[in-house]
Formats: structure tokens, C-alpha cells, sequence
């Protein structure tokens, strides 16, 4: 019995030693790996991204706006469409004011009869003036309506650059916070391979351990291979818009948006948001103003029905010389009339073009409907967008002190025996993704308020120095400039 006894003591002993020595082992590899790798890197990888330090060759919104308002293709197109379209005013005009001709000419008459020949020297100049025609006035007010349609385009374009240099931009701070946290990621599924590798030769963990840590780092490692071909996608899209080569863009960082920081609150009455993108959405007006052509377009046809007036003015000398008789001899005249046309049948045709007209009317009739019904969903759209988008960031931003803690608290569990390796890499999994998903949901927050100013027409430069800010320069930068 005794020996019995001594035996189980000299059991527990060595089953206490043992796990102890264990314990202590793995607590020596990995004790670097929770709070001076994996949480500081993190941190320093949030850090990265935003700290408020600032730097002069850093871009903000506005700056990589200001390039691409110099540079877009697509706005200068738009630009150069609306210079055109304003030039219709101009012609419709153009025949309602008079019409003046000069006319000229010389003539050699060469006979066989010698008195026959002559020279003559003709001039003449003449005035016409449309007194009435109904379709001259209607497409005068036709390109007005097409001017104010063009007014429209135009400045749409301006809010879909502004919306589009914002998108682009945020994309490459996603895309480069996603490379960090990949990196930083890496760097401690690494570190947490090389402790499994370590304590496996030890004979302190599985070889299940091991392989887990390698998934994890193999996966880490390809994470980051897809986060850096992301950022060069993101950055050639961005140096398209705004004429910049990458390697400038990359020489001359982005300011990032802080995760922590407080967005500029905006009023949401959802009814009267939505009455006022009814009439000032800019591609309502656009419709507004092609509903207004179209209706014009019924009066020029109808004009098929309705006569003419014009009246004419005309001056002319004629000079005679070189001839032999007395039968050519210098004059000049001047005649002053009015003239009148009025359309009797036409086969048809007028009848069949007014009708066309207004067929063509009813559909920018619905045409405009639409875009009021669109506009107004996406005033819903954004303000749900923005509303749960505020919850959304709320919620992240807890998610990422829990998953920091746990992460912590897996680790340190780890350490002693109470937790495994698998709930270790999770975790760590897990606390990558809240902090991408917080930079996002932030992004994503700018971008619903600038569409929501979109759909109300009323985006402009003003509404992204609105955000200006809170944008701050990566310290990396600032510490690889030194």
C-alpha cells in the first residue's frame, strides 16, 4: 500500500514537473507573440493608416480631386458636349433674325452679230426676313429647352467625378490598410508556426499544432499576395482619373480616414428629402427639360399646318460695256415685297409627323417619371445606408475591442494549457477582419453622404472638404521620409 502510495506521488510529481516544464517552454516561445507581435502589430498597422501627424507631400480628398478635375477625360467630354449644345440657341435664332445676301457677277457675251456683244457687271444685295413661321419659333424655344437639358448633363458629370474620384480614393486606403493587416497578419501566424514547429520538436504540442500554424501562415501569405495585387488595381485606377503615374501616388501618400473618428451628423427627414430630389435631382431636371423639347417638337410639326410670311428687300446695279449699239444702257433697281406660302397637302406626311411627335412626348412623359421614382429610391436607399451605417460602425467598433481582448485572452490561455491553437488563430482571424471591416464601414459611411447630396443635385466640392478633417497622414509615411 505504501508503495502503491509512493508510486501515484511519484506520478503526480512528474505529471507537475512535467506539465510545468511544458508550460514554461511555451510560455518562453510564445511569449512575444500576443502582446509585442500580434497586438502591436495591429495597432501599429491601424496606426500606420491614420495617425494625425501630418506631412507635406500627403494627399487629401480634395488635392486628388482638384487633379482629376483638370485631367478626366470623361468631364472634359462633358464639357465639351455642353459648349456644343449651348451653340443651338444661336442657330435656332439665327432664323429669326434677317437674312442678307450679296450677289455678284460678270458676264462676256461673245455674238456673231457684232451688237450683240457685251459686257455686264451685276451686283445686287438682299434682305429676307421671316415675318411668321411657326416652326422657326418653336425649335428657338426647342434649344432652349435643350440648353437647360445640357446645363443638367453637365453638372451631373461634375458630381459623378466627384463621386468617383471619392470612390477611388477610399478604395486605395482599404486596399492598403487590407495590405497592412495582411501583413501584420502574417508576420504573427509566422511567429505562432515557428513556436508550434519548436514545441512539436520538444515534444511539447501535436503535429496537429504544426500543420494548423501553417495553414494559417500559407494562408496569411496568400492574403497578402491578393492585398497587394488589390492596392495596385486601386492605384492604377486612381492614376487613370487623375492623370498621376502610381509611383507619384505611392511616393506622395493618402490621407487616411481615423477609425475612431466622429462623422459630421446630417438631418434625414426622409419625406423631405425626397420632395426635394423630385424637382432638384439633376437627372429629374435633365428629364424636365426633354419633356420640354418634346413638346416643342409637336408645335414644329404642327407647322406643316400654318403658312409662311416673309418679306424681301433687294437692291441691284447692272453696268453694260464693250458693245457696239445702243440697246444696253446701265440701270439699277430696288423692289420691296412680301411673300406668302401656305401649305395645302402634303400626302399626309404633316399628320403622321405630329403624331409621331407626340408619341414621342408620352415617352419622355414616363421617362420623367421614372427618373423622379428613381431619384427618390435612392434618397431611401442612402438615408437606410447612412442610418445603418451609423449602427454598423457603433457596432464594429465594439467588435474590435472584443476581439482584441479575446485575442489577448486567447493567447494567454494558450500560454497555460487552457485554450487551443486553433482558438488562438481564429481569434486572430477574427480581430484582422473587425478592424478591415471598421475602416470600411467608415469608407462606406462617406460615400452613402455624398450620394445622398447626389441624388438631392446639390454635391460639390464643398461636401468633401466637409470630411477634409478628419483625414491625417499615415505616420509610415512620415517615419520612411525622415
Amino acid at each position: 500500500m505504501k508503495n502503491s502510495n509512493k508510486q501515484t506521488t511519484n506520478q503526480n510529481t512528474t505529471y507537475f514537473f512535467t506539465h510545468k516544464r511544458e508550460r514554461q517552454l511555451r510560455k518562453n516561445f510564445t511569449e512575444n507573440l500576443p502582446k509585442k507581435v500580434t497586438k502591436k502589430l495591429i495597432v501599429s498597422a491601424i496606426l500606420a493608416m491614420t495617425s494625425p501627424l501630418a506631412f507635406a507631400n500627403a494627399l487629401g480628398l480634395t488635392d486628388v480631386y482638384k487633379m482629376a478635375l483638370s485631367h478626366d477625360a470623361k468631364l472634359a467630354q462633358a464639357q465639351s458636349q455642353y459648349q456644343s449644345n449651348l451653340q443651338g440657341v444661336d442657330t435656332a435664332r439665327a432664323a429669326l433674325l434677317p437674312q442678307v445676301q450679296a450677289d455678284g457677277s460678270y458676264f462676256i457675251t461673245d455674238s456673231n452679230i457684232d451688237s450683240a456683244d457685251v459686257n455686264t457687271e451685276s451686283l445686287s444685295l438682299t434682305l429676307n426676313q421671316s415675318l411668321y413661321q411657326h416652326s422657326s419659333w418653336a425649335r428657338y424655344d426647342q434649344a432652349k429647352y435643350a440648353a437647360e437639358a445640357a446645363v443638367a448633363t453637365y453638372k451631373n458629370a461634375e458630381q459623378d467625378l466627384i463621386l468617383r474620384v471619392s470612390q477611388r480614393y477610399f478604395d486605395v486606403l482599404l486596399a492598403q490598410t487590407s495590405l497592412e493587416l495582411s501583413k501584420t497578419k502574417q508576420a504573427a501566424d509566422l511567429t505562432q508556426y515557428k513556436t508550434a514547429e519548436a514545441s512539436a520538436e520538444l515534444g511539447l504540442s501535436s503535429r496537429v499544432d504544426v500543420l494548423q500554424a501553417k495553414s494559417s501562415f500559407d494562408l496569411s501569405k496568400s492574403e497578402t499576395i491578393s492585398a497587394e495585387n488589390g492596392l495596385d488595381v486601386a492605384l492604377e485606377a486612381l492614376a487613370k482619373i487623375t492623370g498621376q503615374s502610381v509611383t507619384r501616388l505611392k511616393q506622395n501618400d493618402l490621407k487616411a480616414l481615423l477609425p475612431n473618428a466622429n462623422l459630421p451628423t446630417t438631418s434625414l427627414a426622409t419625406n423631405q428629402l425626397e420632395k426635394t430630389a423630385e424637382v432638384e435631382n439633376l437627372t429629374v431636371k435633365q428629364a424636365q427639360a426633354q419633356l420640354a423639347q418634346a413638346t416643342e417638337e409637336i408645335e414644329v410639326q404642327r407647322s406643316g399646318y400654318w403658312p409662311t410670311v416673309s418679306l424681301q428687300a433687294k437692291y441691284s446695279d447692272t453696268d453694260y460695256s464693250d458693245y457696239s449699239g445702243a440697246a444696253y444702257a446701265d440701270n439699277n433697281a430696288t423692289s420691296v415685297g412680301v411673300s406668302v406660302s401656305m401649305p395645302l397637302y402634303s400626302g399626309g406626311a404633316t399628320n403622321s409627323q405630329v403624331s409621331a411627335a407626340k408619341y414621342q412626348s408620352i415617352a419622355a412623359q414616363q421617362a420623367l417619371r421614372d427618373a423622379q421614382e428613381s431619384a427618390r429610391l435612392n434618397v431611401r436607399t442612402q438615408v437606410l445606408n447612412i442610418q445603418r451605417g451609423e449602427k454598423l460602425i457603433l457596432a464594429l467598433k465594439e467588435a474590435v475591442k472584443s476581439t482584441d481582448a479575446f485575442l489577448e485572452s486567447a493567447e494567454e490561455g494558450y500560454k497555460v494549457g487552457l485554450k487551443s491553437l486553433l482558438e488562438v488563430l481564429t481569434a486572430r482571424t477574427n480581430q484582422t477582419s473587425a478592424h478591415k471591416n471598421l475602416v470600411e464601414a467608415l469608407h462606406n459611411q462617406v460615400i452613402s453622404r455624398l450620394n445622398l447630396e447626389a441624388s438631392l443635385g446639390d454635391l460639390t466640392i464643398d461636401d468633401i472638404q466637409v470630411f477634409e478633417p478628419l483625414l491625417q497622414v499615415p505616420q509610415s509615411s512620415k517615419m520612411a521620409n525622415k
